[in-house]
């Protein structure tokens, strides 16, 4: 905790009025800065409340963690203008076919973001993060009166935590529906679809992908163990996606491909979870197959 509260909590926001090209008031935004390099860190509305990460993520992180939860990993994102700390059981869970999962909830806040607390599940045999349920969550807006929301925050940890049981139920449905060759072909025609105007180098790409994730999904020891089922599907268009997809680095700072995946995985947990009415990449996935073995 002593590093959480280092990368967190060791500064401040603080705020500072915004003018016009005329140096005319803006009453309607300001700004947020950073107490130790008075960086911009966002532009809010005016009404929008400006609490620390201390307040917002250290104080219920400390509520939180105890013999039955602990920190695994905390950022920040985008120039520190968002954050996160994630939080899981110790134990490894076990579902079926022997399938061992990780159940964690991500807190995450931001001075352009409401506060947030999400359910998610990462896979043990291949890091991967798995969102095929849509996971319990709690969104809080930053205003002047929130800080008395922060009990709702504390009140609906254990319940979250306990979001296993559902993805245990999902993995059970998706491990006894069958997948033929057929049907993963036909699957993959829709999930990778190459047009005949496509220029040559997205064929190329299209192609590349769709010989990656059959390897995977064939003979990859993550995913091949499930061939034949619609989790086997699911699970190897995850590890193509978070193993060997794409990665752009348009942060100015370098980075090697395990940090940025890094960011990139909790850039896009946030972005999916400031939506509830968003399916997962993963969700997506299951409904694109279903829809072939309808």
């Amino acid at each position: 905790m002593e590093e959480v509260e280092q990368l967190l909590a060791s500064w401040s926001p603080y705020e500072e009025p915004l003018y016009t090209a005329d140096m005319q008031k803006v009453t309607t935004h300001k700004l947020v800065r950073a107490s130790d390099t008075k960086e911009h860190l966002a532009v809010v509305g005016i009404d929008r409340a400006t609490h620390s990460y201390r307040d917002w993520l250290t104080g219920t992180v400390n509520e939180c963690v105890g013999d039955e939860a602990q920190v695994s990993s905390a950022g920040l994102l985008k120039g520190r203008s968002q954050a996160w700390v994630q939080i899981e059981r110790p134990e490894t869970a076990v579902g079926p076919d022997g399938i061992m999962f990780s159940p964690y909830v991500t807190l995450s806040t931001g001075f352009d973001m409401s506060s947030q607390i999400n359910q998610n599940t990462q896979m043990t045999i291949c890091d991967n993060t798995l969102r095929i349920t849509r996971g319990q969550g709690l969104a809080v807006r930053h205003t002047k009166n929130s800080n008395a929301k922060l009990g709702d925050y504390r009140s609906v940890m254990t319940a979250i935590m306990q979001g296993e049981s559902d993805f245990r139920a999902e993995l059970e449905r998706q491990l006894a529906i069958e997948v033929s060759e057929k049907d993963f072909q036909r699957f993959l025609d829709l999930y990778v679809p190459i047009g005949e105007d496509d220029i040559p180098a997205k064929k190329t790409r299209s192609n590349r992908k769709r010989q990656e994730i059959t390897t995977l999904y064939r003979e990859d020891d993550r995913v091949a163990r499930w061939r034949g089922k619609m989790f086997g599907v699911v699970q190897a268009c995850n590890t193509w996606d978070t193993h060997m997809g794409q990665l752009r680095n348009a942060t100015g700072i370098e980075m090697d491909d395990t940090n940025l995946r890094a960011m990139k995985l909790f850039t896009e947990r946030l972005a999916d979870s400031s939506d509830k009415n968003k399916l997962s990449k993963d969700m997506e996935t299951a409904r694109m197959l279903e829809s072939v073995l309808a």
